[in-house]
């Protein structure tokens, strides 16, 4: 039967203990109070569990504290969320060690390992006192006994052979040293590379020797004037003259100022008339009028007897002629707008922006870029003048828009194209001597809206590496001669390398790669 034991508040974790051991061979559920915190941890939850075990009672926990909820599950100690559910006398308590009884602590041990029982035999099994010394007694007379002479000869002479083995190794091997000293050779480089930098490229193709490149855009407007080459007559003065109307019928005519007459032959010449004038009644009654020509010009001298015509309402009631010829319109040349003067103009303005599109394209580089001289372009995308065609003017003023734009292409791209281009023409195990490496532009290239095609010439310098360790690897154990002939056919070597022998007796390098020193002689120019 489960028993219900409500923890007080104020009680502390040994309250509980010595509560617990009071009881024997009981199943106990303790209700801790709310906000109990003496078993939230493991170590105490088990001290707890062993004293359940020592008195063979079986426990149970009622607690919503998580900590404790943990802890007891941890050591195998049943929790419940609520009393009604510890009433239930089906749940045991399960503990994940072992008892430690303090009256029988070895009761519920496992056996000794295997070492601890031999440990045990051989404590057991130990000599007595006098036993033991009598063992050392006999070890020590052992030990005191000389040994014997033959034995004594034959130690020290091994011993002798061993120093003189050791001393004529060290003479052979390691006593030996020797310096090489190598000046690396160099052999030139060069090719002709066309290169093209192509707009939209994302990536350089080595094997096509293709550059990406940005396209790179600005805009200019220039300004400027040219004097007017064309020209033209310009009417000068107004034709003057007189003419006579006669009345066509009875009554008076009044005849107003600004009336027009005409010529009716070829293209009419108009007239007016300057002052207001009468024609009396009556059939063939005369008036003379003086005129000018409306147009100024050549135009309005016309001949005697030309100007016949009445122009309005007066033609049906008077008739007009000029008895004598007009006189006094002239004309005169001056300056006028040609096409040519505004073709002569845009060509003049595109030329100016061309001249400062470089520059001007430089100024939208990125850090890195360069920008081929050949792959600037310009377009006239706008214009206007002040003057019409054929108007007159002594100069034609204008301005004109003009697109600029370049292709842009990243320095280290472009070496690194170079490098790999010139890289394959190098013999092998050779290298490319950066510091020598030269390119130069070619002026002829090609260029489109995308693109643009350039020769580059590259002239550079290779060698071989030499590697210290390679050169001890490849000459130990050799006579200097040999070592200088395999240092020629295997390096590119500038002279005949210098072997140094330390004795010189010993005619062959050290055996011992370590004992060699390489000096490696770049000279002043690297």
């Amino acid at each position: 039967m489960t028993e219900l034991y409500q923890i007080p508040p104020d009680a502390s974790l040994e309250a509980v203990r010595r509560t617990l051991g009071q009881w024997r061979n009981r199943r106990i559920a303790l209700e801790l109070p709310e906000g109990w915190l003496e078993l939230n941890n493991v170590a105490r939850m088990r001290l707890l569990q062993r004293q359940a075990q020592i008195q063979h009672n079986e426990i149970a926990l009622i607690t919503r504290e998580p900590a404790t909820r943990t802890a007891a599950k941890q050591v195998g100690v049943p929790v419940f969320s609520r009393a009604e559910q510890a009433a239930n006398d089906r749940w045991r308590m399960k503990p994940l060690l072992p008892l430690i009884d303090p009256r029988q602590p070895d009761a519920g041990l496992p056996e000794p390992p295997p070492w601890r029982r031999q440990e045990i035999v051989a404590r057991q099994s130990m000599p007595t006192q006098r036993q033991a010394r009598q063992r050392r007694i006999s070890s020590e007379t052992a030990y005191r006994k000389p040994t014997p002479v033959w034995m004594r000869i034959a130690g020290n002479a091994i011993m002798g052979l061993l120093i003189v083995a050791a001393l004529a190794g060290f003479t052979y091997y390691v006593l030996p040293a020797a310096t090489i000293t190598l000046k690396p050779g160099r052999l030139p480089l060069q090719t002709d590379l066309a290169m093209t930098a192509v707009a939209g490229l994302e990536a350089a193709d080595v094997q096509q020797a293709q550059l990406p490149a940005r396209l790179v855009k600005v805009e200019l407007v220039e300004q400027g004037a040219v004097p007017a080459t064309g020209t033209s007559q310009k009417a000068s003065g107004r034709a003057v003259g007189e003419v006579v109307f006669s009345n066509l019928s009875s009554a008076p005519v009044t005849i107003p100022v600004n009336t027009l007459v005409s010529t009716s032959s070829g293209t009419p010449v108009q007239f007016r008339t300057l002052q207001e004038v009468r024609v009396e009644g009556g059939v063939g009654q005369r008036v003379t009028a003086p005129i000018e020509a409306v147009e100024p010009g050549i135009n309005g001298n016309v001949r005697a007897n030309t100007i016949n015509t009445v122009v309005g309402a007066l033609r049906f009631r008077l008739r007009v002629n000029n008895t004598n010829g007009t006189g006094g319109g002239g004309a005169e040349l001056v300056s006028v707008v040609s096409q040519q003067d505004r073709e002569q103009l845009v060509a003049i303005l595109q030329d100016a922006a061309e001249s400062k599109a470089y520059d001007a394209l430089l100024a939208q580089l990125e850090p890195g870029e360069w920008l081929p001289p050949e792959s600037v372009q310009t377009f006239v995308v706008a214009q206007s003048f002040d003057q019409y065609n054929d108007e007159e003017a002594k100069q034609l003023s204008g301005s004109v828009r003009v697109l600029a734009q370049g292709l842009a292409v990243n320095e280290q791209e472009a070496t690194d194209v170079v490098l790999t281009k010139l890289q394959g023409q190098v013999p092998e195990r050779g290298r490319l001597v950066l510091d020598s490496v030269r390119a130069q532009r070619q002026p002829q290239s090609e260029s489109t809206s995308n693109s643009v095609t350039f020769t580059m010439t590259v002239t550079a310098d290779y060698t071989t590496p030499i590697d210290p360790d390679e050169v001890r690897a490849a000459v130990a154990g050799l006579a200097p001669d040999a070592a200088a002939q395999t240092l020629q056919e295997r390096w590119l070597i500038q002279g005949t390398p210098e072997v140094y022998l330390d004795p010189a007796w010993k005619g062959v390098l050290p055996m011992l790669p370590s004992r060699i020193q390489v000096r490696v002689d770049y000279g002043a120019e690297q």
